[in-house]
Parts: structure tokens; sequence; C-alpha cells
């Protein structure tokens, strides 16, 4: 995926424009500002509505990404989001993987590239493009917050000042945001903005739109010096920062009683230009992953970081498990059968929990499976414990010749090639019927497809209550109105849906599933 699909994804999922430069069948070039209203994945087509620079009109277009010669994502500006396409392309991350390529690594780059935006202490700039301004535009006839009307010419300032900042790239970034001011420290410095809201610049309506959330800053800059609000609110008072609007008269009570730092507060719904100094250019250096993964090139650290190393497989092969014996749990079955699926397995425990019989049946249903197992510990006692159990198998009385090979120093490298000389010698004398033995792996293959459904179910039922557990947690922290119903109200009402479509799994359904004639498998493995 290249820098432009990466602007127009975070546009579509931000609800932002997209400044961009395109050019027409004509061969000319013309610069626009994008709303992105739906996507046609076939024709690799836009469908738009474009800001023409030039000319200051807002006209339906249709855009095809193949004629667009550089983008720019523009901060600070509101255009509605298509809440359709959104959840179509988080249903169907295949449909759009030619233009969006791996969706879920694009999210967590966008996710830390804000975290960093958040991570920055801002501060307050010069900006005086709102003339005459009057800050009961910004209210309603209840007082409350709404927007403020442009006329033609504030409203072409703004889309010059917005373009000029959206153009600016790589080195220090200084990214400027006009907020409408909630609450302010007046201080022997300078001002103190404690609590803001953004204002977008709104396109199609030709109004700053004021955000209904409320952002607070225990940390901002005056006069180039950083200031923590511990200054001016003792320690026990920081939670009602927590529920800013529920407790804002309160909190201004407390900043102003007994403390000479601040010289009084300012609620008026002023504008404010706010800046925030960026160090590193993270859009330009997560693009340069995203342009790893299109080239192909992507290096280990980058493979593991995004879980490519052991990721889910897309189609997922239906392994047999085969058991030494039936002394197991649900619990150790799904870790059996996802350490043949996976390509790595880690197993850990206290003493006496079944971590030696697990690795034993784990190793016997690799080798039931024609895989080969690399088994490694930090120390020797659990590598001998598995070795010398697999070597003592036995069928009808004489010892299982099974293939494995315990490595180590030299000393443990010389036997083990003693040992695999006498596994060679002993092996050929035994006459074995290929026909009988591939007809009973097949019985056996049939037997425990079953089981592997039956695992395939329990183990999305643990990832959907490990997902439910995250989601109530994260809705518990933040009460956010429409971050707390997008979670509660629709991510968590599907899962609980397929959790019941799912329904519970018990061992006792696994253990009827198992082949419970040990003799016949030792068999098989003698064989």
């Amino acid at each position: 995926m290249n820098h432009i699909c990466k602007d127009i994804f975070c546009a579509i999922h931000e609800g932002k424009w997209l400044s961009i430069e395109y050019k027409n069948k004509g061969e000319s070039i013309t610069k626009y500002w994008i709303g992105i209203k739906d996507i046609d994945v076939k024709r690799k087509m836009l469908k738009v509505e474009g800001l023409h620079l030039a000319l200051f009109t807002v006209m339906e277009l249709n855009i095809y990404i193949d004629s667009i010669l550089s983008s720019n994502l523009v901060d600070g500006t509101f255009f509605p989001q298509n809440t359709e396409l959104i959840e179509e392309i988080y249903k169907q991350p295949e449909k759009y993987k030619s233009l969006f390529g791996q969706i879920a690594n694009l999210k967590i780059l966008n996710y830390l590239e804000d975290c960093s935006r958040m991570d920055v202490v801002p501060y307050r700039t010069e900006f005086s493009l709102i003339e005459h301004f009057d800050e009961d535009c910004l209210k309603d006839e209840n007082g409350n917050i709404v927007s403020y009307g442009l006329n033609e010419e504030q409203f072409q300032e703004l889309v010059h000042y917005f373009q000029k900042r959206a153009n600016k790239k790589v080195g220090n970034t200084w990214i400027k945001m006009l907020a409408l001011n909630v609450l302010s420290i007046h201080t022997k410095e300078g001002l103190y903005v404690l609590a803001y809201r953004n204002l977008d610049l709104d396109i199609q309506s030709r109004v700053l739109r004021a955000r209904d959330e409320i952002t607070i800053c225990r940390e901002f800059t005056v006069e180039g010096n950083k200031q923590s609000i511990r200054r001016y609110l003792d320690g026990e008072d920081f939670e009602l920062l927590d529920e800013f609007e529920k407790n804002q008269e309160l909190i201004k009570d407390k900043i102003l009683i007994d403390n000479k730092r601040a010289y009084g507060v300012d609620d008026l719904p002023y504008i404010l230009s706010l800046g925030y100094q960026q160090h590193v250019n993270l859009h330009e250096e997560y693009g340069e992953i995203l342009r790893m993964y299109q080239e192909d090139r992507v290096t280990t650290p980058v493979s593991a970081f995004f879980g490519d190393l052991t990721k889910r497989p897309v189609r997922r092969s239906a392994f047999p498990i085969a058991l030494a014996n039936q002394k197991v749990n649900l619990d150790q079955l799904l870790a059996i059968h996802n350490a043949v699926k996976y390509p790595l397995t880690y197993i850990q425990g206290p003493p006496g929990t079944g971590k030696t019989n697990t690795i034993i049946n784990t190793i016997l249903t690799a080798f039931f499976n024609n895989k080969t197992v690399l088994f490694c510990s930090y120390n020797n006692h659990p590598i001998d414990g598995v070795f010398d159990k697999m070597i003592q198998m036995e069928y009808h009385k004489k010892v299982i010749p099974f293939p494995i090979v315990r490595l180590g120093n030299d000393s443990k490298v010389r036997e083990a090639l003693k040992y695999i000389r006498s596994l060679y010698l002993k092996t050929q004398k035994i006459t074995v019927f290929e026909h009988t033995l591939q007809r009973n792996k097949e019985a056996e293959v049939e037997k425990k497809k079953k089981l592997t459904e039956l695992l395939k179910r329990h183990e999305l039922r643990l990832e959907l209550l490990e997902r439910k557990e995250a989601i109530e947690k994260l809705c518990y922290s933040n009460r956010h109105p429409s971050f707390y119903s997008d979670l509660y109200g629709r991510q968590l009402r599907q899962i609980k849906d397929k959790l019941e479509e799912v329904g519970e799994v018990q061992i006792e359904e696994a253990l009827e599933l198992l082949n419970r004639n040990e003799e016949d498998f030792q068999k098989y493995l003698y064989y």
C-alpha cells in the first residue's frame, strides 16, 4: 500500500478532508480537497465531494486513485463519516487489501501515530484569521456550543491556512489546531489552557464546528516553559478532571482558593490556536513500514511486531490429535491442537499441571501429522523427562523405536549418534504392511475431525471471552458518549450474540471423541 492509499484510509476513518494533486484525462493537474463518500474497489475509484482550491466551489466527483499524484490529510477539518463503508472495510478486509494492504497493521500504526501526537505538550500560538469574532455566534438560543458561520473571506483564508499547513512534511513538525476555550488559568507567565474543544472546518456548511468532547491539558507550555496542573490543583482534586463537565464550577473554585499562582480563571468561549511540536514525523516513518510490506522486504523485527511470525492461517487445516493417554483437560487439548497449527508454542505452569504429558502428546500428534518438532528448554530436567519417557514407550512389551534424538553438549551429541544407529538397525528387521498402516491412520483421521471442530469452537469462545472482558474494562474506564456507545452498544452486543451462537464446550464431549484403545495407537507408533 502506498502513501496515498494510507491517507485515503485515514480520511475515511477519521472524518477528514484530503488535499490532493490530481491529473485529469487532459493531463492537466488540479488541486482539490476531497471528502470521501464511497469506494469502487474494482475501478479503483473514489466517489467524493471535491473543493476546487482555486474556485472554492464544492462539487461531486469521481476520482481515480491511480491519477492522484500526491495527498495530505487536512487535520482540523470535518467530513461526515460513511459508517457503512467503515463497517464493510472492517468486516471484509480481503476485499480492500489491494488498496489498503494489511488493514490491521495500518490501524495499529495510525493508533501509535495518534498516541505520539497526544503525548506532546501543547502551547498557545498566534492566530489572526478570524477578525471581528463574536463568541456568541458559537452558541444556540439555549446557550449550547454549536458552530460559527464563516463569511466568504474568512472561509477562503482558512482554506489557504489549512492547505499551507497540510503541505508541511518532514523535519520538526508543528501541528496547529483551532480550539474553543472552555477553561483557562491566568498566570504570571501567561495563559494556561486547561480545557478546550477542538474546532473543525466544515467545508460543506462553511462553519467552524465545535466538537462535543472536551480535551484536558494536565500539562501546558506557557511562554516556552512546561507547566503542570499540579501547580494549581491539590493531588486529592485531580480526580475532578476525570468528569470535567460535571465538576467544572468546583474545579474553578479549587484553583482560585488559596492559590497565589493563579491570577484568575477564564471560561469565555473564544477561539484559540494551539501548537504541538513533534520532533519526528511518524506519518513519514510509518509510511516506510507500509512500503516495506508493499515491496515484500519486511525485516524480521517488524514482522515479529505485527505478529506475522505466528499469525493465524486464513484457512485452518484440520489436524487430528493423537494421544498416548487420556490424562488431558480441554485447555491441554487446545494447546496440543494449536501447537501443530502454529510454528511456535510455549508451555509453562507450576509442577503437577501436566506439562510433560502435554508435551509428549504434542510431539506424538505432530508425528501423526507428518511434522517434525524441536523441543527446547532453558534447563535439562524437562528435556530429559520427555526423552526418557518417549524412548521407553512399548507395544506388546517391545520398545517402540520412536524417532527422537536428544541433543546438547558434545557427549549428548555422541550419544545421539549411537542412538540413531541403533534405531536404524532395529527397524531394518521389522516388517511393515504400509497399506494396512495407512488404512489405520485414515480411520483415526476421520474419528478425530470432529474433535478438531470442537476445539475450534472452544478456541473461538476463549477469544470472544477475552475480547468481551477487554471491552467491558474499556467501557468502565472511558465513558465518552461516542466511544462508549460504539463499544457497549455495537461491539459488545456483537460479541455476546456470537458467544450465544458458539455455545459452551464440555471436556466430556472431547473425551468421547478421543481414541480409547491405546493399544491400537501403540501398534501404529511401533510400525
